[in-house]
C-alpha cells in the first residue's frame, strides 16, 4: 500500500526542516502551503502572513475542508506512479488525512512538537514570506490555525518527534521515524 506521511505541528515547529530532510532523503514532499500560496499567485494576490491564512480561510469557507488537499490530490497521484511513500506536508484538518486515506493510500501521521516561544523564536529570525514579526501576529495565527483543526491532526499523531534540542538530534529523529515507516506493510 502507498504510504503517505501527514506532517504537521503548529507554526515554527519544524515542518519546513523536516520535508527538506525528507527530500534529502529521496521522499517526494507536496506542500500543502506551497499549493495555497501557487494558486495565489495564479489569481494575483499578494503573499503574506495575513493575506494567505485569509485567503485559505476564504477559500475553505466557500468550497469545504477539502480545499487545500484537493489543490494537491493530482500532484500527489503523479508523485505515486514513481514511489511507494510520499510527505503531504502541513496538513491541518483531519478531513486532509480521511481524504488521503479515502484515496486508497495509508496515512501516517508525523507531529512535529516545540515550545511555543521556540517556535515564535525561529519564525522571525527565518522571515518566510507569509511570516511576521510580532508576537500579536504570532498569537492571532496561533489561533487561526487551532480554529482550523490542527490541534485535532497533532493529537491523532501515530508518531511525534521532539524538536526542542540539537538540528542533529532532531534530523536523526526524522531518519529513523523514516526507518520504522518504511518498514511498516
Amino acid at each position: 500500500m502507498k504510504k503517505v506521511i501527514i506532517l504537521t505541528g503548529m507554526p515554527g515547529s519544524g515542518k519546513s526542516t523536516a520535508a527538506f530532510e525528507f527530500q534529502k532523503l529521496n521522499v517526494p514532499v507536496i506542500g500543502m502551503g506551497d499549493a495555497v500560496r501557487k494558486e495565489m499567485r495564479r489569481r494575483g494576490i499578494e503573499i503574506n502572513n495575513r493575506s494567505i491564512r485569509l485567503f485559505s480561510k476564504r477559500m475553505t469557507k466557500e468550497h469545504g475542508n477539502k480545499y487545500v488537499i484537493g489543490l494537491v490530490k493530482k500532484e500527489l497521484f503523479e508523485v505515486f506512479k514513481n514511489t511507494n511513500i510520499a510527505v503531504l506536508d502541513g496538513s491541518r484538518r483531519m478531513s486532509e488525512v480521511e481524504e488521503v486515506e479515502k484515496e486508497g493510500y495509508k496515512p501516517i501521521i508525523l507531529g512535529i512538537i516545540a515550545d511555543k516561544q521556540v517556535r515564535f523564536k525561529r519564525i522571525v529570525k527565518r522571515k518566510n514570506e507569509s511570516d511576521f514579526s510580532s508576537y500579536s501576529e504570532f498569537e492571532w495565527r496561533e489561533k487561526l490555525e487551532l480554529s482550523y483543526g490542527i490541534a485535532e491532526v497533532i493529537a491523532s499523531a501515530d508518531y511525534y518527534i521532539d524538536n526542542m534540542h540539537s538540528k542533529e538530534k532532531f534530523l536523526k529523529d526524522i531518519k529513523n521515524f523514516l526507518s520504522k515507516v518504511k518498514a511498516l506493510k
